[in-house]
């Protein structure tokens, strides 16, 4: 009888996997060769015949195997009750669930998502409370969300805590630890008239410096502080105990102390005070210190004071080594600053001098004297760094501004046989900004917007007549040669200056004074000088606080005799942003596209001997800006950062 050349066999086999011991069926197959396998399968060859049998793990004759899923087959696998069973090409797995972790010998053990760093996503606010395979959040007592994000809500937080905005969200603080500070010398009752508004405050503010330490509780008179109508608290400050109370701030005007109010809370803190500070409701109105409370306690002493008793009161008084006879050796102090000059003299030495109650003023009475305290008691005067203001005078040279007043002492209002006077001056070098403020007559367009933690920001643009940029050009127009440069000059002020640079973005010139007139020449465009001007030179733009640029005279294609100048600019966030133009042929903004809310015009520029009018450049629709010219037409424009 011939060879059968396949046969299959049936034999029982006990096979043991991974602690699980499993009755499977084999099945086996005899063949020529072991090349007639699976390649699952594994080949027996004992000289009398070739058998084919699966391997562990698959199930067939050996001459053809398929995966065995022993997660399907009860017994199979040894993965526990809590674990997943996971079939693989000739095995298994056991995995656990999400917050399980398998552990050898234990199986699926829950994991502790609170305990762990990096696995709880609860906010920094909220309590993780673990469960078995997974966990919650719960936001603490004052606070509302669902856990992952938690805030306060106003009224919500305990005692002696407010609800305000941390990063983005709000959370509940005291506000004797979190707040902003108010350190102005101004803020002073004594102080005299100005234009401050406090328009920009909201949050929590602590007064400190040599202008008071605490609100005036009396009624302050008009045009003082630094200010029009004077705020003040109407109302006592509260103890220690009494946590954040509510009380009401009045503005003097018109001969009415409280004539607008509006809302505040105060809080007493360990030796200051604290407010919780709304803008107020109209301009100018400015939040008042009293400057005798700066005096409180023998801790305050200058260097110039001794702690002594006086009347059963513990106070500071002069030092006897700080007495002086002789009026040429009392101290004095001048501060020239960007935009005031300060004039001090030692309170103390002028109290040896017989001046029990101090007078002092410049020449325009207005401007008056009020007392400083800091390492030393000084009583000082200030004057803006103009021509005009509280008298001063301003004269300049090729290279310098100087501004010069004098300065009266008297004594309980009565002039003394002895007039004491004092000439004070200071000189500053001349650059673009002292240049437009020493000239007389410069065109002027402003606009002021309060950027709200920042302050008030005012961008200013003139044309001057060299590479200087220190001789601005005067009046109300100019005319100019065709081969003449224009040299253009950006200056930014007001607000906190400290992280911002001013960026110009798109400069170009319309035949017309409609910023949107589609005939342009760029100069500038998307932060960039156009490179097919060979005239052009930008000298500074989002480095600092000023932009300079320069280009040559105008020429119109069509023969134009009128030229207006735009800018469009705007002020650059140093810390976040990159404000220094790279201009190797990327763009930044499409140069077509400006926001006139940003834009800086100025207009019209004449080419010489032409007799033209506005109204002829306005009607003109032919022609292209080809080069440039200068004039000095001042624009201000005052914008909020982007």
């Amino acid at each position: 009888m011939g060879r059968l050349s396949s046969l299959t066999l049936m034999r029982m086999v006990v096979v043991v996997t991974s602690w699980v011991i499993t009755a499977v069926t084999i099945e086996t197959s005899e063949a020529r060769s072991c090349s007639e396998c699976h390649s699952n399968a594994t080949c027996m060859e004992d000289g009398v015949a070739t058998t084919c049998s699966c391997q562990v793990g698959f199930t067939g004759d050996g001459l053809t195997c398929v995966d065995l899923d022993e997660c399907a087959i009860s017994g199979a696998h040894n993965c526990s009750e809590d674990s997943i069973c996971v079939n693989m090409l000739g095995s298994y797995l056991c995995t656990c669930p999400d917050g399980f972790r398998l552990m050898p010998g234990l199986g699926c053990t829950d994991v502790d998502e609170c305990a762990e760093p990096g696995l709880s996503r609860c906010h920094a606010l909220a309590t993780c409370v673990n469960h078995k395979g997974n966990y919650s959040c719960v936001c603490p007592a004052g606070y509302w969300g669902d856990g992952w994000h938690c805030e306060c809500s106003p009224g919500s937080c305990g005692p002696g805590l407010d609800c305000v905005p941390e990063g983005n969200t709000l959370v509940c603080v005291d506000p004797c630890q979190a707040h902003h500070i108010l350190d102005e010398y101004w803020r002073s009752s004594e102080y005299g008239a100005g234009y401050t508004c406090d328009s920009g405050l909201s949050g929590w503010y602590r007064f400190v410096g040599q202008g008071g330490v605490r609100l005036a509780e009396t009624c302050v008179p008009v045009l003082s502080c630094n200010t029009a109508a004077p705020m003040w608290l109407n109302g006592t400050h509260p103890s220690s105990d009494e946590g954040i109370v509510s009380r009401t701030t009045c503005a003097h005007w018109r001969g009415h102390c409280c004539l607008w109010d509006t809302p505040v809370q105060v809080k007493a803190c360990a030796g200051y005070y604290v407010y919780n500070l709304t803008a107020p409701p109209e301009c100018y109105l400015a939040y008042c210190t009293d400057p005798s409370s700066v005096l409180g306690t023998c801790e305050e002493c200058s260097i110039d004071e001794d702690c002594k008793m006086d009347d059963g009161t513990w106070s500071c008084q002069c030092k006897q080594d700080f007495n002086i006879t002789d009026l040429s050796h009392l101290e004095r102090r001048l501060e020239c600053g960007a935009n005031d000059i300060k004039v001090s003299l030692s309170k103390c030495q002028l109290k040896s001098l017989g001046f029990e109650k101090v007078f002092m003023y410049l020449r325009d009475s207005q401007c008056s004297g009020f007392i400083e305290r800091g390492d030393r008691d000084w009583i000082s005067v200030v004057t803006p760094a103009r021509d005009g203001p509280c008298g001063t005078v301003m004269t300049r040279n090729e290279t310098h501004a100087t501004y010069s007043n004098t300065l009266y002492l008297a004594d309980e209002i009565i002039i003394r046989d002895l007039n004491i006077n004092i000439n004070f001056a200071c000189s500053y070098p001349l650059d673009m900004k002292v240049s437009l403020k020493t000239s007389l007559q410069p065109m002027v367009s402003t606009l002021n917007i309060s950027v709200g933690g920042t302050g008030m920001f005012t961008v200013r643009m003139a044309l001057f007549q060299s590479p200087a940029y220190t001789q601005p050009y005067q009046g109300s127009s100019v005319t100019l040669a065709t081969e003449a440069f224009l040299y253009v000059g950006t200056m930014l002020d007001g607000g906190d200056l400290s992280r911002f640079a001013l960026l110009m973005t798109n400069c170009y010139a319309t035949p017309s004074s409609n910023a949107t007139d589609p005939l342009r020449y760029f100069i500038i465009q998307d932060r960039c000088p156009r490179t097919k001007d060979s005239t052009i030179q930008v000298v500074e733009n989002g480095e600092s606080l000023q932009g300079r640029f320069s280009v040559q005279m105008f020429r119109f294609a069509g023969n134009y005799d009128l030229v207006y100048l735009h800018c469009e600019v705007y002020l650059c966030d140093t810390v976040n942003e990159k404000c220094k133009p790279t201009c190797s042929g990327t763009r930044f903004r499409s140069g077509g596209i400006t926001d006139q809310t940003h834009v800086l015009n100025l207009g019209p520029i004449t080419r010489k001997n032409v007799q033209a009018v506005v109204s002829r450049a306005a009607s003109s629709s032919l022609g292209f800006l080809k080069v440039w010219l200068p004039l000095l037409l001042l624009a201000s424009l005052t914008l909020m950062s982007q």
